[in-house]
């Protein structure tokens, strides 16, 4: 029997959904406290700064803002909205959101129509928003530690983009080194980073021991990392076969 002991996350049923007076939802879920130094914003903060978007904001405000959105497994809640997507490398498909600080809202296809931009300004605009958010992200957001013998880098932004550095790997380096390294990214703003020859099986452990704590949790499998090099590697057989 494997020591590790994978956490499967179970299927959550409606969460209590908040409107804001723009119209906008918010649906929240309870869950777990998450570990020391490991942040996240309350619900009141997330629906005041909803409160403050401006949904008819035009692209020439929208496009400083305008961030990739790494694929969550929980669909998201409210209206049933076409999303904007792209595959950028490493081989993700990103949707995008508009950058309100604690909260996202999400660009559909008719608010790309109303703007008249197509989808790969839009990805290129995000790219582009997201190295700079990125540079100021400084060092002091990663925490080492170990588990058992496993030397573990941690790292939290506090700007939402921590899994998202996967999409502009030249960032990569200055934060968490050259590598090698195998990294997760269980959650939107976090990004783990393990020895590129750890156990794989403890490093599928790990991610779904993570993306337990977050009902909005990615699921995306492993990366390779090597001065800013980026390769999508499968930790387990459900991510092999997607």
């Amino acid at each position: 029997m494997s020591k590790w002991k994978p956490h499967r996350v179970r299927p959550l049923g409606r969460g209590n959904r908040k409107r804001a007076r723009n119209g906008l939802e918010l649906e929240v879920f309870p869950g777990p406290r998450l570990g020391p130094g490991v942040v996240t914003a309350d619900y009141q903060t997330v629906l005041a700064a909803m409160e403050r978007f401006d949904p008819e904001m035009p692209w020439k405000k929208a496009r400083s803002r305008i961030l990739p959105m790494m694929p969550r497994v929980r669909p998201f809640p409210g209206p049933d909205l076409e999303l904007a997507r792209a595959m950028l490398p490493p081989g993700v498909l990103v949707s995008f959101g508009i950058d309100l600080g604690p909260a996202i809202t999400f660009v559909g296809a008719s608010l790309l129509d109303r703007w008249r931009v197509d989808v790969p300004t839009l990805a290129a605009t995000a790219l582009s928003n997201l190295r700079q958010v990125a540079a100021d992200c400084q060092p002091e957001a990663v925490i080492r530690d170990r588990i058992g013998d496993v030397p573990v880098t941690l790292l939290q932004s506090r700007l939402g983009i921590a899994a998202s550095l996967i999409l502009v790997p030249e960032s990569l380096e200055r934060l968490l080194g050259p590598g090698p390294q195998l990294l997760l990214a269980p959650m939107r703003d976090i990004l783990i980073a393990l020895p590129p020859d750890v156990d794989r099986e403890f490093a599928s452990w790990l991610a779904d021991e993570w993306e337990a704590l977050d009902p909005n949790h990615l699921h995306l499998g492993g990366f390779r990392h090597e001065r800013g090099s980026i390769v999508p590697e499968a930790l387990d057989e459900a991510m092999a076969r997607a």
